[in-house]
């Protein structure tokens, strides 16, 4: 799992070095992948060396390490070229196909794969081989009661990736977003349209891990698949970490079972990826200290200091969740010491003191960041902010209703969690008040989740400028009760029945999911199809009248908690280049680009960001003007219902009078193009332009 962490890492290094060289230095191309390449060998062998194969260095220097290292990373590119160009020859010469097309990704992932193996065994074997220091081995009987568990967690982690790889487009809230800010940070500086609409937001802000991700990947993949990637990272990271808090062998692997209901939430699909990674990120660093019982040599301060900068990076609620987790169990384990100390009040005293240092050394790391957090909420503490009424909160504590994002059928699947959750800590605490009231080192997951649960109620939803606290706080409580249960306080039996419910769970989660992912993105591809009739660098202003999407066949709104369809067209600006009007991560100051005062279409055409993203749109059309040249407005979802609404009903007035439609979408007839009508003076709308829809739409009624 280390080594395997250690490679994910590898590939953010060789990309930003790519990009670093060949953008931002202007080194040859071919010469700046070699270097990012060797770049990323390197930064692999200085992380395996001291956190894989910390205990095989032996009596073999650095360098020869690094060499043997060298070695074992060239044949495995050999081995990912080779086995990609063999399943292109195969594709060719056995099926007749000219290209690989849409199976190019898997022949990718089937040569990292095969190189990965190679480089595994090839490091331990060879690189680092002959250098293990003499240890206990743990017994065949348990290595093989281990490999069961493992094996599921692994084929686990597959399937909860697949769906990712299965749909053109993955339906999330503010997803496309981020896309689409992270390239207009990269062009900015070079693109006028983008300086006149856009100023750079370069700061201290808590959001750019997203940005630090996508920014490589865009300049070599298209923006779906950078997504699609940045997703599968978190999908396989937010496990793996889980699992780094949890116990060795067998029942940690067991215990590992139980994060998978908690991978795709909401969050993942309302697109707060900063969040996910944070998420994960936090049990990533809380692993990290408390594997070391806090003790912290040179190298290990350094590693947490990076990755507590990671997590302010990420988000502030992530990066308060892995210091309240990580100090809740460290501090209840120096309690049960100092209790287990007896009445010598010397030997206690030298406890404290040994904690005391532990606790100060993490303390220190984590400083800068608790820091900037303070700050930032100072500065933000005049945002608006919204508390939900109590019986609300506890209501959607008892279901699971973080959980749930796009499809109504996750209601049941998430009460079903937290049911399984509730049954074991109740039955567990009953079997310890059996034996008499023992405190456990591990109980501070317990105590972690307590204090998750009391801030879930008394952390307003909405403050400091970030919204659905309450969600993010939830699954944190869920988590850190589940790490509580695998982490040492059940009987191994238990564990497992408790992580196999768990996962059979989130295997039928999955399911539910995929079949509405697939509905959406074929949607979402409609949607998308008007880019080749809008151009590039355009100034488009996409009005979401069906944010959610259109009604199923039972009437229901089809993204259920989120809008998949709210920022849809920031696609077409991402493939295409321009501006997108409705740009909400702009109207904020958190994220790369913000709109500046003069020329902010939250304020000039809606005046705030209610009226622009509510259900219709509320928006002046007349004062359009103000924002500059509009080249052209798209209208999603139209419907009568909410066309005759008063919002609505001026819609239509001003469409029709300063606007012509030119666009209807296939099959469905969902997006309307429509554009100034001083841009179509003397153009005659072509029959394909045209729909009944758009005919309809622009009588005013």
């Amino acid at each position: 799992m280390r080594f395997a962490l250690v490679g994910i890492s590898g590939v953010g290094v060789n990309l930003a070095a790519l990009h670093v060289l060949a953008a931002g230095l202007g080194v040859p191309e071919i010469a700046a992948s070699a270097l990012a390449i060797e770049a990323s060998v390197v930064s692999n062998f200085l992380l395996n060396d001291t956190f894989t194969f910390r205990d095989r260095h032996g009596a073999g220097g650095a360098g020869r390490r690094l060499l043997r290292y060298h070695a074992v990373s060239a044949v495995g590119v050999i081995v990912q070229l080779g086995t990609f160009t063999a399943l292109a020859l195969g594709a060719r010469r056995l099926l007749g196909r000219p290209a690989l097309g849409p199976w190019r990704s898997a022949a990718q992932l089937a040569g990292i794969a095969l190189a990965f193996a190679w480089s595994y065994a090839g490091s331990v074997r060879f690189a680092w081989a002959g250098h293990a220091r003499a240890r206990a081995r743990p017994p065949r009987r348990a290595s093989r009661a281990a490999a069961v568990p493992a094996a599921i967690f692994a084929a686990l982690l597959v399937l909860h990736a697949l769906p990712t790889w299965l749909v053109a487009y993955v339906p999330t809230q503010d997803g496309p977003l981020h896309v689409e800010n992270t390239l207009a940070l990269l062009h900015h500086a070079t693109s006028p349209l983008l300086q006149r609409y856009y100023v750079a937001n370069w700061g201290a802000q808590p959001n750019w891990l997203t940005q630090l991700l996508l920014a490589p990947l865009l300049g070599i993949v298209s923006a779906p698949t950078a997504e699609k990637l940045v997703l599968t990272g978190y999908t396989l990271l937010l496990p793996l970490s889980f699992r780094a808090v949890l116990p060795r062998g067998a029942r940690g692997w067991w215990a590992a079972l139980a994060v998978f209901p908690f991978v795709h939430a909401f969050p993942f699909f309302m697109g707060f990826w900063n969040f996910s990674w944070g998420l994960a990120l936090a049990f990533l660093t809380a692993g990290f200290y408390l594997r070391t019982r806090g003790r912290l040599s040179p190298a290990r301060f350094a590693g947490l200091a990076a990755l507590s900068a990671l997590l302010y990076l990420a988000h502030l609620v992530a990066f308060v969740g892995a210091v309240i987790a990580a100090a809740a169990v460290l501090g209840l384990r120096a309690w049960a010491s100092v209790r287990r100390a007896g009445p010598s009040s010397a030997r206690r005293r030298r406890v404290l003191r040994g904690y005391g240092r532990r606790l100060a050394a993490g303390a220190l790391t984590f400083a800068p960041g608790i820091a900037l957090v303070l700050a930032w909420v100072v500065a933000h503490r005049d945002r608006a902010s919204a508390r939900l009424p109590f019986p609300e909160l506890a209501a959607k504590l008892a279901a699971g209703y973080a959980l749930v994002s796009i499809d109504r059928g996750e209601l049941p699947l998430a009460v079903m969690v937290v049911l399984v959750l509730f049954v074991g800590v109740v039955h567990l605490l009953l079997v310890r008040a059996g034996r008499g009231p023992t405190l456990r080192p591990n109980d501070g997951w317990l105590l972690a989740a307590a204090i998750f649960v009391v801030l879930y109620f008394a952390v307003p939803d909405v403050v400091a400028a970030g919204a659905y606290v309450s969600d993010r706080l939830a699954l944190f409580a869920f988590l850190c009760t589940a790490a509580w249960i695998g982490a040492g306080a059940a009987p191994r039996v238990a564990v497992r029945r408790v992580a196999l419910a768990l996962a059979a769970i989130s295997v039928v989660a999955l399911g539910v999911r995929l079949d509405k992912e697939r509905r959406l993105s074929a949607l979402m591809e409609e949607l998308v199809s008007a880019g080749r009739f809008v151009g590039n660098d355009r100034v488009i202003l996409p009005l979401a009248l069906a944010p959610h999407g259109p009604r199923d066949a039972h009437g229901r709104r089809m993204g259920y908690r989120i809008k998949p369809f709210l920022h849809g067209a920031s696609w077409i600006v991402a493939a295409q280049g321009g501006v997108e009007l409705k740009n909400s991560q702009a109207n904020t100051d958190q994220c790369p680009v913000r709109w500046p005062a003069d020329r902010n279409p939250f304020r000039i055409i809606a005046s705030n960001r209610g009226r622009m993203e509510g259900v219709p749109p509320c928006v002046d059309l007349r004062a359009a003007p103000r924002l500059g040249t509009i080249d052209y407005v798209l209208v999603w979802g139209a419907t009568r219902e909410n066309l005759e609404t008063p919002c609505g009903a001026a819609l239509v007035v001003e469409l029709a009078d300063r606007y012509e439609p030119v666009f209807l979408s296939a099959p469905r007839g969902l997006l309307e193009v429509w554009r100034p009508r001083a841009a179509t003076a003397g153009r005659r709308p072509h029959a394909s332009d045209l729909g009944p829809q758009v005919a309809r739409t622009a009588s005013p009624r």
